[in-house]
């Protein structure tokens, strides 16, 4: 991740470094422009459009298999990783995840993030992605109770969590999923863990702040950016908002 300088929120924060348990500091929040919403025909200049803002690029696999629909796969995820520098935040919604994510991991990806769903053994997943230079993720989908997977959370670096449901973009953000998120706050506080916990879906200015208070740090936002007049303003006025929202120590 790039360093990137302090900022200041009208809600009275320092722009600086937030612990939330007195132990563990968590830095401030990531914003994912995801590529699903993107121009695929122009996806290394839309990209190129926000990467003085963006903190990582999500991008979001899909395999006709898992979800129903099919989007792009490593090749794309290559030659794109040769196009930015920004950290690949990589969404596998794929079956079989055994077999494929260490792949994106050694092309190159920051994260790696399958579902809890498609995965038999996801503590001898996340370490082979750890092996292969990746943090790595566990996704839960719309549908899925998170208490299973509570006691797995150090085995990963990033709890992604759906507010919709998983392989369609553009669905309407679902609010009583943000109960997901505090439990899981409220668990990596109590633990001291380091571990972002990310949402994915409808993520947009009138859902982030929401997002942001139940203590989600990482956000993908997709038509709320590509969709926008200025995607790199529009990932400033996202982040903005998380920042003001965020609780306090």
């Amino acid at each position: 991740m790039r360093p990137r300088a302090p900022r200041s929120c009208r809600a009275g924060g320092d722009g600086g470094l937030r612990s939330y348990t007195g132990l563990v500091t968590v830095p401030l929040p990531i914003v994912a422009p995801s590529i699903l919403a993107a121009d695929f025909a122009r996806l290394a200049d839309e990209v190129r459009a926000i990467e003085d803002t963006a903190d990582w690029v999500h991008v979001d696999v899909m395999d006709n298999h898992f979800v129903p629909n099919l989007t792009i796969g490593l090749p794309v995820v290559q030659s794109l990783r040769a196009a930015t520098p920004l950290p690949f935040d990589v969404h596998l919604m794929i079956e079989d995840p055994r077999r494929w994510a260490p792949g994106y991991a050694d092309a190159g990806a920051y994260n790696v993030t399958f579902h809890a769903e498609a995965c038999d053994d996801p503590v001898a997943l996340a370490k082979d992605l750890r092996s292969a230079g990746a943090k790595a993720g566990l996704a839960i989908d719309r549908d899925t109770p998170i208490e299973p997977y509570l006691d797995l959370l150090p085995s990963f670096d990033t709890l992604l969590i759906m507010t919709i449901k998983a392989g369609f973009g553009g669905q309407r953000f679902i609010p009583n999923l943000l109960d997901k998120v505090r439990t899981a706050r409220q668990h990596v506080n109590a633990g001291h863990l380091e571990l972002r916990i990310e949402v994915d879906g409808g993520i947009a200015v009138d859902t982030i702040a929401d997002a942001a208070e139940a203590g989600a740090d990482a956000f993908v936002a997709g038509t709320a950016v590509f969709g926008a007049d200025d995607p790199a303003e529009a990932v400033r006025r996202l982040r903005s908002l998380a920042e003001c929202a965020a609780p306090r120590a």
